[in-house]
């Protein structure tokens, strides 16, 4: 008993760390959007589309091959009959059994191109299947990073305020030491304390923030809430140097070949063009090669059994057939019409989807350059305002001002920060939308 004991406590304690590994495992942007992928329904979906597609191309070949057909067919067959005996006739019953077998195979030889052009359009449906759901992953992707980018933002947040309740902490120190001494006013004194209450507050609501943020993450990733959830950090100063494309038109004519939507749109033109051709076929002769084996058994022949008629009854046959269309009631006709009118559809998607890219990548190139712009001027009011907060802290802890001014640098340096921190997520963001459209990767 006490062995058993001691067995368990060391499995307990061997799958303790792993348990704990496993809770406190720090996600990458990668790790996060691969999480993704793999619980995502519209994925299983777009599998799932894959695989009837490549049902209907395998049945499209299939189609080429010959078929073969196994008939039989037993019937009971009774007959009355009149029997005339002498002057007196009478009525008698004779029944009989007939069974008949057969094996029947066609083969298609001409109809039009149709079975040619139908797998040329299963093939065709079947990469614009691939292609869709490339373009479900993503758009899984861009969720993902953009809700990545606003946890880091927030993150970044609760640092600034965590250095800022600090800073104002050591203030209350101050002041509290200097109130004992009579050197400021209990006003003054009240201002700090108050402030240091108001910065607890801020942090306290950026925590919340950052939590509900990394929540979010999770629920587009489709993960259960946990939260021991961490995600990694990279060095954002350095991701925002990296020099960006902003030249719409050079972004556009690359994205034109790179967009998983816009080949879908071509893929389904091209299959729709593909339903004219077999519409058109539809109205052409149509030959088919047929042969065939038979053989039967008549139960009421004398003498001859079943081996003896089944061998002797063989009957072979082979032939073509020649269908000819001459009037299906405008069937044909309607086809051709209808098919042409959706590739017109396509078409006009086709160019909507252009349009609307280059739309896209317009104003991203726009919201580029303005979030870059922003940020370097909200880097140089930063720096002023950091540098006039430094010096009203000086000047605050030497007495030569009181809190309503060091108070008030304070909230301008507080602003100034928030709005830098916001506007570098923001530069990240857009960056990574054009690296998107120009077939970069998104990781980081």
């Amino acid at each position: 008993m006490i062995k058993h004991l001691i067995f368990i406590q060391i499995l307990i304690l061997s799958i303790i760390p792993n348990f704990i590994n496993a809770q406190e495992q720090v996600f990458s942007l990668e790790d996060c959007i691969n999480y993704a992928w793999e619980n995502s329904t519209e994925i299983s979906r777009s599998n799932n589309s894959i695989d009837i597609q490549n049902a209907y191309l395998d049945q499209s070949k299939a189609n080429r091959a010959p078929n073969l057909y196994f008939n039989a067919n037993q019937t009971l067959n009774a007959t009355n009959t009149y029997q005339y005996e002498d002057v007196d006739g009478h009525w008698i019953q004779e029944n009989s059994s007939n069974l008949s077998m057969s094996l029947s195979s066609e083969i298609t030889l001409y109809n039009g191109a149709k079975l040619k052009n139908t797998i040329s359009q299963n093939k065709t449906l079947l990469v614009a299947s691939e292609t869709d759901k490339q373009t479900q992953k993503e758009i899984i992707s861009l969720n993902v990073l953009t809700a990545y980018i606003n946890a880091l933002l927030s993150i970044e947040n609760v640092e600034n305020y965590k250095t800022q309740l600090e800073s104002t902490e050591e203030q209350l120190s101050l002041a509290e030491a200097r109130k004992s001494a009579g050197m400021i006013t209990a006003s003054d004194f009240l201002n700090i304390k108050s402030q240091y209450a108001s910065d607890k507050a801020s942090l306290t609501n950026a925590k919340n923030t950052l939590k509900s943020q990394l929540v979010a993450l999770m629920q587009i990733m489709n993960m259960p809430t946990n939260h021991s959830f961490t995600i990694i950090e990279p060095s954002i100063d350095d991701l925002i140097k990296i020099a960006t494309e902003t030249d719409a038109s050079t972004v556009y004519n690359t994205a034109l070949g790179l967009q998983p939507s816009i080949k879908s749109a071509e893929l389904n033109l091209e299959s729709t063009q593909m339903d004219i051709k077999i519409a058109k076929a539809d109205g052409l002769p149509q030959l088919t090669l047929g042969s065939g084996l038979g053989t039967g058994y008549v139960s009421n022949l004398n003498n001859v059994n079943l081996g003896e008629q089944f061998s002797n009854k063989l009957s072979p046959y082979i032939g073509l057939s020649l269908s000819v269309p001459i009037y299906q009631r405008k069937k044909v006709k309607t086809n051709i019409t209808i098919a042409n009118i959706q590739t017109q559809n396509e078409e006009l998607l086709l160019v909507d989807l252009k349009n609307n890219l280059r739309k896209y990548i317009e104003q991203a190139c726009i919201d580029s350059e303005t979030a870059s712009s922003n940020y370097f001027a909200l880097q140089e009011q930063y720096d002023a305002e950091n540098e006039a907060y430094e010096l009203s802290n000086e000047m605050f802890s030497q007495g030569m001002i009181n809190s309503v001014d060091l108070l008030s640098a304070k909230t301008d340096f507080v602003n100034a920060e928030n709005m830098l921190t916001q506007a570098k997520y923001n530069v990240l963001l857009q960056n990574k939308i054009i690296d998107y459209y120009l077939g970069n990767s998104l990781l980081f």
